[in-house]
């Protein structure tokens, strides 16, 4: 009978040689490039191209500084998701090299940098240089941990309806001013609106005002912060209008300003001056951060899911965006660090119940603005002359105001204020300042001394093709002889350029972007009264230039003058109406302004008393005497061309 051996009994000779050689091949295949390098096999032949090609090079190279995988392993899919592109060190991936501007150094390397040429590196690394890499706000710094020391609230400007404050808290959506001295703050009222109810003061689930210790036990010892200047617009979307851009950026160039920068009346009816305060430079006060609609929606027309048994996938149908007043795209052009946010977001910050401070926060509110209007000019120190003039030289209107135009009546803000803001819109145009007109020569001689003429632009602001509901508009006969006049003229050579644009606001980019262009560059702006006009704004502004806003006297029209005259807006009211939107922002820019009833003009200190429609009467056409505007447009050419 034959031995059998036991699973437990030792292991035999062979048995051992075989675990043995199976152990060291295991290794050696393991560690190949290392084995074969003991062995004497060169360096090159490592390479995992060379191992590739005989079928056994399967180690992953991993990814080169860039982010990308070796080429040897790039494959064409790869190319197509990542790109093909050369990097060198120190630059952002994927930007175009002919496009890239100064970058910073090390840790502070740029992201985004708006400039484009080399030769501005000195001054651009003095200033701001965008959003770096590594630094800004960290996670660490959106937490704030006060204990019983919780943040007073400052006011740093403030005219009824427009406020600029400091450390502002807001829990559960109701928004909150911390202060120990309720005589250094506004009322409540002249800052915000209820939210049910515009015409009357907040509620307290609206804007609530609180001591630092009472504050401590209602928040806590922990918040959240929001860094940075937001824009907050609290009005709905009814009262919304083109100005809340040219009124919000008064508000924050009041920043910069030198003088008394708020009027105001405390809870306890004391009315509080603060003194005056050294100008700013303008390096020194961050732009905006967020503009944010905490009683507008995103969209208008309501998210319709898909009928059951369909595709899932299927793109739902497009919805209407809320109107904020604004086209889409202008503060994506002129602010392009601006986030927007509307009743959604704010009502995801309501929902967290945890409280958030806002660093710095400018506050539109029409309802208050309407109700404190008595207070927009704020009253000289007593013994104060030079302070009554400073006064009555900042308000420049004396009537019929309209209620976006406290900041300019109650705050100060430096000559040029505008000018950010139309730079920014002609660097996103791709339009520079020394082309704005067409140039056409004149005069000649054996030395060549022609004289270049910018001739005329004239954009005429059209709500033919508009719905009847989007505003009046001329008679379809006036409309056309005022076309083929204007056309009449630019073939003449009168006007360099005549443009017929659209008048709705929420017209596509592409159009958007052509419409910006052709007003931006434009001498003269023609129109129906109303709304569409108001993107006159972005003409060029003597005072953002730094010139006087005054045109040369009647007599002196023929008079050289070192710069040329502004440029005009015509506004085309119906005979025994007249509101002053239109005027008022152009005032205030320094752009010459002219209304016409039918044949009748008016400008400068001529023009007729405030009378709007009446809110139940609507006027479908507005009657106009083309060829008087005719005749006007052929006058102020010469004296307009520059």
């Amino acid at each position: 009978m034959p031995h059998i051996r036991s699973w437990t009994a030792p292991p035999t000779r062979r048995e051992v040689t075989l675990l043995l050689f199976s152990l060291t091949i295991f290794v050696l295949s393991y560690n190949l490039e290392t084995s074969l390098g003991l062995v004497g096999v060169r360096p090159q032949k490592l390479s995992s191209t060379y191992f590739s090609s005989i079928g056994i090079g399967t180690k992953d190279p991993g990814f080169d500084a860039d982010g990308r995988r070796p080429k040897q392993w790039r494959d064409e899919l790869e190319d197509k998701i990542v790109g093909d592109w050369e990097w060198r060190e120190g630059e952002v991936s994927g930007s175009a090299r002919s496009g890239s501007a100064p970058r910073g150094i090390g840790r502070y390397g740029l992201i985004y940098n708006f400039e484009n040429s080399r030769k501005a590196r000195r001054s651009v690394e003095k200033g701001d240089r965008g959003v770096s890499l590594s630094t800004g706000v960290t996670v660490k710094d959106q937490f704030v941990k006060w204990g019983k020391e919780v943040p007073q609230t400052t006011v740093v400007a403030h005219t009824p309806g427009f406020t600029i404050l400091d450390n502002v808290v807001c829990v559960n959506g109701t928004m909150f001013v911390v202060a120990n001295d309720w005589e250094k703050v506004p009322k409540l009222g002249d800052i915000a609106s209820s939210s049910l109810d515009p015409s009357r003061p907040p509620r307290v689930q609206d804007w609530h005002m609180l001591t630092a210790s009472d504050a401590s036990e209602w928040f806590g010892p922990y918040a959240a912060k929001i860094h940075g200047t937001s824009w907050l617009a609290l009005d709905v979307a009814d009262k919304q209008d083109p100005y809340l851009l040219l009124s919000l950026f008064r508000t924050h160039a009041s920043l910069m300003s030198s003088g008394p920068s708020s009027s105001f009346t405390t809870p306890g009816g004391l009315h509080i001056i603060s003194p005056s305060t050294p100008a700013r430079p303008a390096s020194s006060v961050p732009a905006p951060l967020r503009l944010i609609f905490p009683h507008i929606p995103t969209f208008s027309s309501p998210h319709i899911p898909p009928p059951p048994n369909t595709d899932q996938k299927i793109h739902p149908p497009m919805r209407d965006r809320a109107y904020y007043g604004i086209h889409p795209l202008l503060p994506k052009a002129v602010l392009p660090t601006v986030g927007m946010w509307f009743e959604e977001d704010w009502k995801d910050l309501s929902d967290m119940h945890v409280p958030f401070l806002l660093e710095r926060v400018i506050i539109a509110d029409r309802g208050a603005a309407e109700r404190g209007r008595a207070n927009w000019r704020p009253a000289a120190p007593s013994g104060s002359e030079s302070g009554a003039s400073h006064m009555s030289k900042r308000a420049p209107g004396a009537e019929g105001e309209p209620v976006w135009a406290a900041p300019f009546v109650g705050l100060n803000a430096p000559d040029g204020w505008w000018a950010p803001m139309r730079t920014a819109l002609l660097r996103y145009l791709h339009i520079a300042d020394m082309s704005l007109h067409k140039s056409s020569s004149h005069g000649g001689g054996f030395w060549g001394n022609n004289k270049q003429v910018r001739k005329p632009i004239v954009s005429y602001v059209s709500m033919q093709d508009m719905p009847s509901a989007a505003g009046p508009r001329l008679s379809r006969e006036d409309h056309e002889r005022l076309v083929s006049g204007l056309r009449r003229l630019e073939q003449e050579g009168v006007l360099g350029e005549v443009h017929v644009l659209n008048g709705n606001g929420t017209v596509s980019a592409i159009e958007w972007t052509d419409r910006m262009a052709a007003v931006a560059r434009s001498t003269i702006v023609m129109g129906p009264f109303g709304d569409h006009l108001a993107d006159s704004v972005f003409m060029r502004s003597p005072l953002a230039d730094g010139a006087p806003a005054v045109s040369p006297p009647a007599g002196e029209k023929d008079q050289p003058s070192p710069r040329s005259p502004p440029p005009m807006l015509m506004e085309f009211f119906p005979p025994g109406t007249f509101v002053r939107d239109q005027q008022y922002a152009m005032q205030v820019l320094g752009i010459d302004y002219m209304a016409w009833w039918k044949e009748m003009k008016f400008a400068g200190s001529s023009l007729p008393s405030v009378s709007p429609l009446p809110p139940a009467v609507s006027i479908s056409q507005i009657p106009l005497d083309v060829e008087a505007v005719l005749r006007v447009i052929r006058e102020e050419a010469p004296r307009r061309a520059a």
